[in-house]
């Protein structure tokens, strides 16, 4: 099966890009890249909307890479 990411609505693909922002995030971490105090610098200067998502997905995606 294969989907296509084009034929998303603009805020689902950005919704992603999020997503994809957070694991990264949670990769860094894990490799010692980066630190978690980084990382919550960086999603703090982010604006207010995207903070809780960004929040959460980090988290989720490091629980999941420390387990």
């Amino acid at each position: 099966m294969s989907f296509n990411l084009c034929h998303l609505p603009r805020e689902q693909k950005y919704q992603i890009q999020l997503d994809y922002e957070a694991s990264f995030w949670a990769y860094q971490v894990k490799r010692g890249k980066n630190t978690r105090e980084g990382v919550y610098m960086s999603i703090n200067s982010r604006p207010m909307s995207e903070q809780t998502f960004l929040k959460q997905q980090f988290e989720h995606y490091l629980a999941m890479m420390m387990s």
